[in-house]
């Protein structure tokens, strides 16, 4: 019936149905009073709620539900000591000035007269004036706990190429308005914070909006939002708003409890309000609607899937390696399984890392990697190298504040378990998505979740990974080992434990290898650094073999940079 059933039979836990709630006992109580919606997977405990407000059942997610049964591993980010949290900011001061500074500039009123702002609606929402950098700009603070801790600037004039928009230096990344969702259990979401004043401004209290972008739905931004019941989500009608809507707020919080809204083309809530009144934007707003359930799609969508994939137009995110990109289709898409395979000590987990890592800092896609044969310090070491192209021996632990600062913004988060299972680990890819917006998951390796010999083993955890894509719409990047192989002859997938399962389930195949040499004479063998990349499966591209650069000491591939290296 939907993922909380499945949960609780997988798990041997009694419950009934009444309606759209699945009821079962409550941990804390342990009366049968736990009720559990399908639709929005909030939780809530009678007893507890009347008994125990305080308590953690009184009201909450299904994933806490989870956490608290030991079925999601912990995730951190990159594992490197952090300097002492700094103390949030209070920027009163500052919004008092910058709003007074506004009642004597006539272009800054001008600008926010034009917005559909009146002198009341700019002493409320405490909007201000500010200049810097040869620009005028209109300053938005945003609040928590009545606090603004993050003030926000729009430019109003255009003397120099500075960016629209910019932030007091220390702002707190917070949702604006964000103090009405503690009296609110349903929620309207904007794009920006003009749009989410407007609609207060017309009476509808429980508006927020993302100060970093209408694609931002920050960790902390979600922990603030995932217990509410119900999401209007009302962003831009461009193909960008349409699919932010679609592919991070309602696949985070929730598609069974989203409503979307799409205004005409051209339109945000702020121009559109102020053009045609409010009355017409209630109509699109009682007319908003829900987004697709996943796993069904009619014909005629699938067949302008079809289109889209064969005229270039699906989204496709390239690797950090031309060669590699050229005999996969341009890179890996969303809903595949990628397996990387390969021989032990030619640097599948650092390939591995190298991709996370350009995913996060080319394509802006957190990452979640889960190694279980390498420690998190470890692991971090091998990003800090790629992030500031270091030589592993220029790597100073006395650093490793400075390093911190560095990655500051680096989303690649890591997991580890002592004990892992195949149902362990798609609630954590799933929390990990949901709760950090992670979409490449790397799992290093099958072999060490996959204990046994029986096909029928890896098939079950193939078939696991391959759902995880699937369902969750993410990218799975699976590290696999082969049997014995020689370092003489290139590998097939059929070299790789589970093969079968594997050239099922996988949509991209590629194998990594890398010959014997004795350099120094003395009988001892190495591996070079010349590293074939073999695609030796790929679902949607022709497949085919390069050969890139394996840089030890800086746990990197690099493409070779002219054929006598090459050779």
């Amino acid at each position: 019936m939907g993922e909380i059933t499945e949960y609780l039979d997988n798990k041997g836990i009694q419950y009934h149905i009444e309606g759209i709630e699945v009821v079962t006992v409550c941990p804390t109580c342990r009366k049968e009073k736990l009720y559990i919606n399908q639709q929005s997977l909030l939780y809530q405990c009678f007893v507890c709620k009347t008994e125990n407000p305080e308590s953690k059942y009184a009201k909450g997610h299904f994933s806490s539900y989870i956490k608290d049964m030991g079925d999601v591993m912990a995730i951190t980010p990159i594992a490197l000591p952090t300097k002492q949290k700094k103390k949030d900011q209070n920027f009163t001061e500052l919004v008092t000035r910058y709003n007074h500074a506004l009642s004597k500039n006539k272009m800054g009123l001008k600008y926010l007269y034009s917005r559909g702002f009146n002198e009341t609606d700019i002493d409320f929402f405490q909007f201000g004036y500010a200049e810097f950098e040869k620009e005028s700009w209109i300053s938005i603070p945003a609040y928590e706990n009545g606090i603004p801790v993050l003030i926000k600037y729009r430019k109003i004039t255009n003397n120099t190429d500075a960016k629209k928009y910019r932030r007091e230096f220390g702002s707190k990344s917070i949702l604006y308005n964000q103090d009405c969702l503690k009296n609110n259990d349903e929620v309207y979401v904007c794009a920006g914070e003009f749009d989410a004043a407007c609609m207060i401004k017309h009476g509808y209290d429980n508006t927020v909006a993302g100060t970093g972008g209408e694609g931002t739905l920050t960790s902390d931004m979600y922990d603030t939002l995932y217990l509410k019941d119900k999401f209007t989500l009302i962003l831009d009608a461009d193909a960008a708003g349409q699919v932010a809507a679609r592919d991070v707020w309602a696949k985070r919080l929730g598609v069974g409890r989203c409503l979307n809204v799409k205004l005409p083309d051209d339109e945000d809530v702020n121009s559109f309000i102020n053009e045609y009144g409010i009355e017409e934007f209630e109509i699109y707003l009682n007319n908003a609607h829900k987004f697709k359930v996943d796993g069904i799609i009619s014909l005629v969508d699938a067949l302008f899937q079809m289109h889209d994939r064969y005229t270039g137009t699906t989204e496709v995110f390239s690797l950090p390696w031309e060669s590699v990109n050229s005999k996969i289709g341009g890179g890996f898409e969303r809903k595949q399984l990628i397996v990387l395979g390969g021989q032990a000590g030619v640097g599948k987990t650092s390939g591995a890392l190298q991709i996370g890592h350009h995913f996060v800092t080319e394509h802006k896609m957190p990452s979640l990697t889960v190694c279980l044969e390498m420690a998190e310090d470890k692991l971090a070491t091998k990003i800090v190298q790629l992030h500031l192209d270091l030589d592993y021996n220029d790597i100073n632990p006395n650093h490793a504040l400075a390093y911190a600062q560095e990655l500051e913004g680096v989303e690649m988060y890591f997991g580890y378990s002592p004990v892992i299972t195949p149902e362990l680990y798609y609630n954590t890819v799933k929390e990990a998505r949901n709760r950090y917006g992670c979409e490449l998951f790397i799992f290093d390796n099958l072999q060490l979740l996959v204990v046994s010999d029986k096909e029928s083993d890896y098939a079950k955890a193939v078939k696991m990974f391959k759902r995880i894509a699937m369902e969750l719409d993410v990218i799975m990047l699976l590290v696999s080992q082969p049997r014995k192989l020689n370092s003489e002859r290139n590998p097939t997938y059929d070299d790789l434990k589970g093969s079968a399962s594997i050239s099922q389930g996988a949509d991209t195949v590629i194998l990594t290898h890398r010959k014997r040499q004795d350099k120094d004479g003395d009988g001892h063998e190495s591996f070079v650094e010349k590293t074939s990349f073999i695609v030796d499966k790929a679902r949607f591209a022709s497949g085919g073999k390069t050969s890139l650069k394996f840089v030890g000491n800086k746990s990197r591939f690099e493409e070779y940079t002219n054929k006598m290296e090459f050779y």
